[in-house]
């Protein structure tokens, strides 16, 4: 079990920086918005929207804003039982993973950060089991490369596909027309690939909009529900729940306390 002692938003800081020194936890990070520079045991590593970040502990680091502004990113610092059972390759080396599911990843963060900042009973107990999903996803990204060139191409077309159309309803036919194989056969490959249908991925694109419509742009329940092109506004708060673990009305109340 890991011993979580922090999550950290770091939301579009100037002047953000950190001065050189070994890490006292090991860190699990999320680029969200915007870029970075970190110095990692000397060697320069420019991080980007959608990097996922791995830092061992005791890791020599320093970093800063890009030149270009700031940057938002979400940040767990844990002690893992030795040796790290961690779902990774090699837990003392540092991991970066470009992830291909970063707005799933982006939800997941947003989520543990409000569980630790809202200090609700057993909070400490989800985000530690949030943070170690997250780190089994980063080793599943980390061993894509056991999957064919023709699967990973089959689901990042398709992952383009789902973004330019998640206000649609989804029809599992139209994809598979569209990427030319047997709706049996893209679900099945999704699952494989990703961990989640198609239809899954929908759901986190959509619950992940709404949380910024509903936080960000001041919307209401009712006009990001048809937005995001759900049935109805009962629909929306049961899948918005069952994403979250809280309904959308919860975020109207910490609009004032929580953007993420």
């Amino acid at each position: 079990m890991l011993d979580l002692h922090a999550v950290v938003l770091d939301d579009m800081v100037l002047g953000w920086r950190k001065d050189e020194a070994p890490t006292e936890h090991s860190i699990l990070l999320l680029v969200a918005r915007g870029q970075l520079t970190y110095r990692l045991n000397g060697a320069e590593l420019a991080l980007h929207k959608g990097d996922l970040l791995y830092i061992p502990q005791g890791t020599l680091r320093s970093a800063s804003n890009d030149p270009q502004g700031p940057h938002q990113k979400y940040s767990a610092h844990f002690l893992a039982p030795a040796p790290p059972a961690l779902p990774l390759p090699d837990p003392a080396a540092i991991w970066l993973v470009r992830a291909r599911n970063s707005d799933y990843l982006h939800q997941r963060f947003a989520l543990i950060a409000q569980h630790w900042y809202g200090r609700l009973p057993h909070a400490r107990a989800i985000c530690t089991g949030g943070v170690i999903e997250l780190l089994g996803l980063m080793g599943r990204e980390l061993e894509m490369d056991r999957y064919s060139a023709a699967k990973r191409r089959l689901v990042e077309a398709a992952q383009a596909y789902l973004i330019a159309r998640y206000r649609e309803p989804l029809r599992l036919d139209e994809l598979a027309r569209h990427l030319q194989r047997s709706p049996n056969y893209v679900t099945q490959t999704y699952r494989e690939v990703t961990g989640m249908t198609p239809t899954a991925y929908v759901h986190h694109l959509r619950i992940q909009a709404a949380r910024d419509l509903i936080l960000t742009a001041g919307k209401t329940i009712g006009e990001t529900s048809d937005y995001l092109g759900f049935s109805d506004q009962a629909h929306f708060n049961r899948v918005f729940k069952k994403q979250m673990g809280y309904p959308p009305s919860a975020l109207l109340r910490g609009r004032s306390h929580f953007d993420a």
